[in-house]
């Protein structure tokens, strides 16, 4: 074989799993957890639909390969690597998913395991199982690197993953390129997500120097390797007195465990098959990279089931991860306007060696003691003739020897272990001939670390002594995208005891600027500027400057913004971002010359600032300039996906050719274009905006209000406009996007259409009562426009609490377009309206076919039936259908298929079936594979073990077999619920009676803190419930979960009177809550 690298593109048929077609209706989720940090996901489109229909499907492949591995990556599902071979060992050095099978994961649904998954702005990338840009590029050297990337749906802000395999080399390289394109500072992370096979044998490696562990958000905190008492995380989970956690089965439940920053000054992260005696190594600067990360599904039932949800034969994984600007999730660091941030990072295989106590770029080394020998492997990744190893006790030699170090053999040698030898007094150092440290290692001290400190909830606003931790508390909620805490209230605390504060105030102009209230905007930087010049004209923090600039721009106010982003200049930290600003300024204004001049700074300041190279080639075209050409073809080639240097190569050649590549390379996804038409559209370059609209396809919503709009703007004609189709689907989000749709719905330019997609837009900026006048205004001219009166629903209801228009309007919207979605939000409203059992269950059979369409509905509609005492009906419904179960959404079905078969079993029992009753309570205790979920360690199940053993008490049974129920109810698993009651009830029965007492405390104490704090949501986002739809009231939601908890906890000390008080306070809110149906049954019982 060529030693050069091979790269190309290959046809791959894979085993598929097909998804069903992403939904058209927009999806405003608020206050929903997803990784520990929002869930927020418009503009994308959701689809959790699961067909469990399988095909062949063909995929577009790149491949990278070398004599010793192939390296193969997928840029229709979101650009990663799926697959790592490594050839000298037959061997899968990733976890090799040998189909594609999407699980409801993902933050827009789908996601797939296996291989690497490089997720940025956030983790998962919202784009996972979306198509990425892709390219591949040869170098001088013999190297190829295969180049995926975008620019992210959510920020704008453009990511690029350059996956590169050198020749006779073993590594896989991945160059990573972010560049915030957008005027804004923005938080992001990076992490890349490597899944490794999950067994017996296999085991996880972090740096020896590795003594603690944390969980997500740093909420607890736990010792490594050797995990020792309870990791309080959202399901605590007790390791007792001490569990290896880099063996696979001593992880029983879904966990993750983070390095925190600082708690580790190496490089690495391994993994190694025992069995096989191979394994993988990946290597990132600790010091940009400190991030390193296990996640276990858990070794059992339920992890299983997960990981078969995800494969059909490869088996169970675990993923192990590695951040860089970040060491948690959520962890995210600010990226600011214009930046470029690069990294690299490596994996390669290993063989022979074991576990890992150090790897650099270069090599992996192993020393360790076994069997009365000392054993030492070094793993090289290339070939390094003569190198020097050389093997010390307490800084004396005690061996040391030359050979070839070859990635096709690695270097093994066991030693007799000598009396006075202590491992950690030993060092191994690796050297080439030259002289260069390949890798060395020497035996940490531990026990020196000291754990960091869990990390606590944001205190109330009111809470706070100080306007700085009112200041510091709302930047990090809006720095880690806070699921359910707003930053705007910790910021309008602080200027409610000072107005003039200019951190806040700039804080409140920041999130008015990205709100799109650029007047609000501009008064605060008024107040912030005024405090902030008070006494010095030339501040260190100019970003309120700048901020007013910008928002005085959007309000086309030029003239007062240039003196702004003039004053910004003097400062490096958001110099190139001003400069790029003046330099638009002065190209809308036609002033080529001076808009030059202030590129040519920009780029001397900030090489890498793409958007400036790429408006000066532009504005060297546009003068007519012959270096405009080759100024464009070098953009391409510093960025081979840079969509808008491919433009102007085009624009400046002429060459049809090229204009095939952009659309070969770009076509997947339309909104490329749109940023680079918006690229034109903010330099004033209307021309050229136009002419990248005329490329692509015209049924696309939002070409027609561009293309009427930049006709507008260039004073041309507006009678040349064809005739636009008027549906589509499409959620706008840019601040542009808003401009052309407002034009459109002033100019009465399919009206209908701008004013729903212009409150689409507004909606997701929590702009809402102008959201509201455009749905409002789309209904106007359409009474049968079921989406806007759907959209109109949700902003009546979770804005207005105008319960009755929101039932017309979803009722209407349903009735109108028989969406299986809708169907599903439309009983949640009647739930939440506390419509009537029958009402709804009647809504289900009129509308069957459509609601067994989805499980939500489905499920619903079971629950329904069990609260009428149909249980054989819901029986019968629950066992025949598979259901597929979101990541997060575990629990529910099995939850309820517990009480639906005990309240079946407890009907037998009153009419004296005892065998059948028995049969119910067992059936509760299986949980079938069509569920798509198994029972989890965590499993609620003490009231099935309770009343097993009172039917037993019934039945005679012997003393022991009853104990034994009422023993296992009483096991304590899960995190304190209703059904802690039955756990109290089975210790009363084992006349524990100080532990029952104890545990119904418990719940009384958690259902009062719910009461005391109406209005506080969980703050800790990975555990936290994701809210269904209408049901976004925080003091609802904790009256009725702290109101049943307290019933439930008086029934258990036979308060019965207090117990119905409490029911009370539960039924004035929802008195059809499953809950209370389940209490009036087990309180006749108890």
């Amino acid at each position: 074989m060529n030693k050069a690298t091979q790269a190309n593109f290959v046809k791959k048929r894979i085993t598929t799993y097909k998804m069903g077609k992403p939904m058209d209706i927009p999806f405003f989720f608020e206050k929903k957890p997803y990784q520990g940090a929002s869930g927020k996901l418009y503009p994308l489109q959701f689809n959790d639909t699961l067909t469990g229909k399988r095909e062949e499907k063909e995929f577009t492949v790149g491949v990278l390969e070398n004599e010793y591995i192939r390296i193969e990556i997928m840029p229709e599902i979101g650009g990663k690597i799926s697959r790592g071979y490594d050839k000298i060992g037959e061997y899968d050095f990733m976890y090799h998913n040998a189909v594609v099978k999407p699980a409801l994961i993902g933050l827009a649904g789908p996601w797939i395991s296996g291989g690497i998954e490089f997720n940025w702005p956030q983790h998962h990338r919202p784009t996972t199982f979306l198509p990425l840009a892709a390219s591949i590029e040869k170098h001088e050297d013999g190297s190829a690197t295969l180049w995926t990337g975008e620019i992210d749906p959510l920020l704008r802000m453009k990511g690029m993953a350059g996956i590169t395999v050198e020749p006779s080399r073993s590594y896989c390289k991945v160059k990573v390129r972010i560049f915030n394109r957008t005027e804004m500072r923005q938080p992001f992370m990076w992490w890349a997500n490597l899944a490794v096979p999950g067994n017996d044998d296999y085991q996880i490696v972090f740096p020896p120097d590795v003594e603690y562990m944390n969980d997500h958000d740093r909420r607890a905190v736990i010792s490594w390797p050797i995990a020792k008492g309870i990791y309080n995380t959202a399901r605590p989970y007790d390791f007792g007195d001490g569990a290896d956690l880099s063996w696979h089965s001593a992880i029983k439940v879904p966990s993750s465990f983070m390095v925190s920053e600082g708690q580790s000054e190496m490089d690495f992260v391994c993994g190694y098959d025992h069995k096989a005696g191979k394994g993988i190594v990946a290597f990132a600067d600790h010091r940009i990279a400190p991030g390193k990360k296990l996640f276990h599904w858990g070794d059992g039932d339920f992890g299983n089931m997960w990981c078969s949800n995800l494969t059909d034969e490869n088996g169970p994984y675990v993923e192990l991860m590695t951040g860089v600007f970040t060491d948690n999730q959520p962890d995210f660091s600010w990226i600011l306007p214009g930046e470029t941030k690069e990294f690299e990072q490596y994996w390669y295989p290993i063989r022979d060696i074991g576990p890992v106590k150090n790897a650099t770029i270069d090599a992996a080394l192993n020393i360790e003691e076994r069997d009365g020998e000392l054993s030492v492997g070094v793993h090289a990744t290339g070939k390094f003739p003569n190198s020097t190893i050389s093997i010390q006790c307490k800084g004396k030699v005690i061996w040391s020897g030359t050979t070839d170090l070859s990635c096709e053999r690695p270097w093994v040698r066991k030693i007799s272990w000598q009396e006075g030898w202590v491992y950690q007094d030993m060092s191994v150092s690796v050297v080439d001939c030259t002289g260069r440290e390949l890798v060395s290692f020497k035996v940490p001290e531990r026990g020196v670390k000291k754990p960091i400190e869990p990390r606590k909830p944001v205190p109330p606003p009111s809470d706070i002594e100080t306007i700085e931790e009112l200041y510091l508390h709302g930047l990090h909620l809006e720095q880690y995208k806070h699921h359910t805490y707003d930053p705007k209230d910790y910021y309008l605390e602080s200027l409610s005891r000072d107005t003039n504060d200019f951190r806040c105030n700039t804080a409140m102009a920041r999130l008015s600027y990205r709100k799109g209230l650029y007047e609000d905007c501009v008064s605060y930087c008024d107040v912030a500027i005024k405090r902030l010049l008070s006494r010095n004209e030339h501040a260190t923090n100019v970003e309120s400057l700048y901020l007013k600039a910008l928002a005085l721009v959007h309000l086309k106010r030029d003239a007062e913004a240039r003196p702004l982003f003039g004053k910004v200049i003097w400062s490096y930290e958001y110099r190139s971002a001003a400069l790029y600003e003046l330099a638009c300024m002065d190209c809308r204004q036609n002033s080529y010359l001076d808009s030059m001049r202030n590129l040519e700074i920009c780029i001397e300041e900030n090489p890498k600032h793409e958007r400036a190279r790429n408006l000066k080639a532009a504005l060297l075209r546009k003068q007519g300039a012959d270096q405009s050409y080759e100024i464009s073809k070098n953009n391409t080639q510093f960025d081979t996906l840079d969509l808008w240097a491919r433009f102007e190569n085009y624009f400046a050649s002429s060459t049809p050719k090229l204009l095939q590549e952009i659309n070969a390379i770009f076509s997947s996804n339309i909104q490329w274009y749109f940023d680079v038409i918006c690229e034109y559209f903010y330099a004033g370059l209307y021309e050229d905006a136009l002419s990248v609209l005329h490329t692509i396809d015209p049924a696309y919503p939002m070409v027609k209000f561009y293309h009427r709009y930049l006709l507008h703007c260039l004073a041309l004609d507006l009678d040349v406009l064809p005739e636009y189709p008027e549906g589509g689907s499409c959620f706008p989000n840019r601040p542009e996007d808003l401009i052309v749709l407002e034009h459109a719905v002033q100019d009465s330019y399919h009206p209908k259409q701008a004013a729903y997609l212009a409150g689409c837009l507004l909606y997701d900026k929590e702009r809402y009562e102008k959201a509201v006048e455009y749905w409002e205004q789309a209904v106007a001219l359409d009474h049968s426009y079921s989406y806007a009166l759907r959209n109109l629903a949700i902003a009546y209801f979770d804005k207005y609490s105008d319960k009755r228009s929101a039932r017309l309007c979803i009722e209407k919207a349903f009735i109108l377009s028989g969406h299986p979605r809708i169907l599903y939000e439309y009983q949640q409203l009647l739930k939440q309206s506390s419509c009537s059992t029958e009402q709804r269950l009647a809504l289900y059979e009129q509308y069957s076919t459509i609601a067994k369409q989805r499980d939500d509905c489905y499920l619903d509609w079971i629950m329904l039936l069990t609260s009428m005492r149909r249980y054989e009906e819901a029986r019968l419904m629950i066992s025949s259908r598979t259901f597929h179960i979101y990541e997060g959404g575990e629990g529910k079905l099995t939850k309820h298929h517990g009480w639906l078969y005990v309240l079946s079993g407890l009907s037998r029992w009153n009419e004296d079936d005892y065998e059948g009753a028995l049969q119910f309570f067992e059936q509760a205790l299986v949980i079938p594979k069509e569920y798509g979920e198994a029972k989890s360690w965590f499993a609620q199940e003490a009231h099935v073990y309770y009343f097993i053993g009172r039917l037993f008490e019934d039945m005679g049974k012997d003393s022991p077999t009853i104990m034994n129920a009422y023993e296992t109810a009483s096991i304590p698993k899960s995190a304190v619920s209703e059904i802690s009651l039955f756990r109290a009830l089975a210790l009363q029965r084992l006349c524990r009676y100080s532990e029952a007492r104890t545990v119904l405390r418990e719940m009384l104490e958690k259902g009062q803190n719910l009461l005391d704090n109406l209005d506080r949501y969980e703050y800790f986002g990975v555990g936290s419930p994701t809210p269904a739809p209408f049901d976004y009231d925080i003091k609802k939601i904790n009256a009725i979960e702290g109101g049943i908890l307290k019933a439930y906890a008086l029934l258990g000390f036979g308060r019965l009177e207090e117990a119905e008080a409490e029911l009370d306070r539960v039924r004035f809110h929802n008195q059809y809550d499953f809950r209370l149906y389940a209490y009036g049954i087990i309180s006749k019982i108890i």
